[in-house]
Parts: C-alpha cells; structure tokens; sequence
C-alpha cells in the first residue's frame, strides 16, 4: 500500500514538472515574439526620427552654405575696395604735388609783384622829389641873371621793349676792351653728357664738383647736387632721389681769342662768323661784360642795331666769373 502510493507521488511531480516546464517554454516564446516586435518598432522609430533630424538639419546647411558665398562675396569686394582706394590714393597724391608746385610759383610771382610795387614806389618818390627840385630851380632861375645856353647833342639809337630771349642765344664776353666769343651751347652740351657719369661716380654724396674743357679757351666747373624727397611721374607718387645743376661758371684761360669790337665784327672776325652761322629773326647776342668795358658795348649795341641784331647785356663785377644755374633770370634783349 505504501509502495503504491509512493509510485503515484512520484508519477504526479513528473506531470508537474511537465507541465512547469511547458510554461517556461511558453513564456519564452512569448517573450521573444514580443521583443522582436519591440525591437522592428524601435527601429522604425528611430529611423523615422533619424529622417527628422536630417530635415532639420538640412535647413541650416543650406543657411551656411549661402553665408559662405556671402562672405566671399564681401572678401571680393574689400579687395577691389583696396585697389580702388590705392589707386585715389595715388591720384591724390599727385594733385597734391601739382597744388605744392602751382602755390611755389604763385608765391614766386607774387615776391616779383611786391619787388616791382617797391620799386614802382621807390620811383614815384623819385620823381616827385625831383619835381620839387625843378619848381625850385625853376622859382631861382627866374633871379639869375640870363647866361649862354649850350647845346648838347645826345646820340640816340631806338630802344624797343625788353624782353625776354626764348630763342637762340649767341654768348660773347667784353673784358679789358676785348671781346671774346664764348662757346656756350658747346659748353651746356657737354655738361649734358658728362653730368650723368659724373653722378654715378659720386652716388654717395650730397654735393660734388667737376671740371670741363678747355674749348675755345675756356674751362666749365660745375657743382651738382643730389635731393631726396617725394617724386612723382604724373600716375604714381613716391620716394626718390634726383641730381640736379647748382651752378656753373666759366673761366678764362691764356688760349681764350680776344679781339676788338670793330675787328671781331669785320669780315673775318669771329663774331662775324658766328652771326653769319646762326642768325634768324630769334638770335639774340647776349653781352657779358666787364666795367671798365661799357664803352666797347655801348659801341657793340649800335653796331648790332645796324645789323638788326638783338643784344642782351649782362653786366658783371670786376671779380666775378660768368656763369649761370636753373634759379637764375633769362636775358632780356632790345
């Protein structure tokens, strides 16, 4: 009876255990039907909210794309803006050069006025002191006894107008009652060639002298001198150096050919053949000449005006040496 009734124990925990296990199975089952579906869900949701995030994203993409464009734009632009602000910077800066040289020489004739006002005022006090003078020579001659009157013939030779020689200008010198034909435009020419060599040879220095000649008797030394400053060649503007003539002057050697007036004029004179080489209605004959000479140029301006020469005159200084530099006033010829 007992060992029955153990058998039919035993035969129930095996029926349990079955039927245990089946739900075991069944659980799992259901659990992996579930979490399959769970995970498909999952992932069409987080493909669906992936696609969100792409719209989403795309909108600023496209917002910083066309800031990109926009800012190359500008770069662009600022740059021709640079070119364009050089470039007014250059023309302003010549404008300024031209405006700097036109109030140099307006301040430049504005001197030469006030010089011919002073002078202009100087004269009128002159002549009116000199018109007092003669009312009262005039009131005393009236008391004075009637005295011969002597006649005194004044020779006069027709004085046009002054002006100022722009043509061809023929040098000639008057010393120690001599004339001598000076070779100027000679001279200038080979003051032309040589000033260059003669610049780089002293590219170092400030201030430098040469000598030329002799040529015809006479010896050029020159002084050059070199300027920094702010140059322009009419587009750009800037910082340079330039040599430029001081002065010249000329002097005199043994070999220089001295003739008279009347001989240097006559048909062999040098003069002559000078006047006889160049002259044209724009020859001026500009005379240098010393004071122990202003006879023979008096006696050289009548023989020229008989020619129908103009004649300029530049008196000079016992001790001072012909010569001439870019600060200096052009011949005035009659």
């Amino acid at each position: 009876m007992a060992k029955r009734n153990e058998e039919e124990f035993a035969v129930g925990d095996d029926a349990f255990m079955d039927t245990i296990a089946n739900l075991v199975g069944i659980m799992i089952i259901l659990v992996v039907i579930v979490g399959s579906k769970g995970f498909d869900a999952a992932r069409t949701l987080a493909r669906e909210e992936v696609q969100d995030q792409m719209e989403q994203l795309s909108t600023p993409t496209a917002k910083a794309e066309n800031l990109d464009r926009d800012v190359d734009e500008q770069i662009d632009q600022l740059q021709q803006y640079e070119v364009e602000t050089a470039y007014r910077n250059a023309e302003r800066m010549t404008l300024v050069d031209q405006k700097t040289l036109i109030d140099q020489e307006i301040q430049k004739r504005l001197e030469q006025l006030d010089a011919r006002a002073k002078r202009a005022f100087e004269v009128d006090a002159q002549v009116g002191a000199l018109e007092r003078q003669f009312e009262e020579l005039t009131k005393q001659q009236g008391e004075l006894p009637e005295v011969q009157k002597s006649v005194i013939a004044l020779q006069h030779l027709p004085t046009p107008m002054a002006k100022t020689v722009f043509g061809k200008e023929l040098h000639v010198m008057i010393r120690d009652h001599q004339l001598s034909v000076i070779p100027w435009d000679t001279l200038v020419d080979l003051l032309k060639s040589s000033a260059r060599s003669t610049a780089s040879r002293n590219s170092q220095r400030d201030k430098f002298e040469d000598v030329l000649g002799p040529i015809d008797g006479f010896l050029m030394r020159y002084r050059l001198i070199s300027k920094s400053g702010l140059m322009s060649d009419g587009r750009v503007a800037a910082m340079g150096k330039m040599v430029e003539l001081e002065r010249f002057e000329l002097e005199e050697t043994r070999d220089v050919l001295r003739e008279s007036v009347e001989a240097s004029l006559a048909q062999k004179g040098r003069l002559r053949a000078e006047l006889d080489a160049t002259r044209s209605n724009h020859t001026t004959v500009t005379v240098w000449v010393y004071p122990e000479s202003f006879n023979e140029f008096r006696k050289l301006k009548e023989l020229l005006y008989k020619e129908g020469c103009l004649c300029a005159a530049r008196p000079l200084p016992r001790d001072m040496r012909i010569g001439a530099s870019p600060q200096g006033s052009s011949s005035t010829a009659q």
